[in-house]
């Protein structure tokens, strides 16, 4: 059961990684070899705000997820009988 809070916390710091990392540098590294003209279809700069805006809401909704996790942990194991 820990397990999942722990993943759901990695995937937290992922996320959170690539929304704080270069948005440019990445689409560079990773998509612009996808095409002829990378120049041409490079997004604008509102679409890299928007990816970082995503990035780190995924990111702080799924922090929000583990901390729920680990609150309550203790109900589950005890069969939905609360203190």
């Amino acid at each position: 059961m820990v397990g999942v809070g722990i993943f759901l916390i990695l995937l937290a710091l992922w996320l959170a990684g690539l929304g704080l990392a270069d948005q440019k540098a990445l689409w560079w590294r990773f998509q612009a070899r996808r095409f002829s003209d990378p120049d041409a279809n490079e997004p604008s700069e509102a679409g890299y705000r928007a990816r970082r805006i995503l990035l780190l809401s995924f990111a702080t909704a799924t922090a929000v997820m583990a901390v729920w996790w680990f609150t309550d942990i203790d109900y589950f194991q005890s069969g939905g009988l609360k203190d």
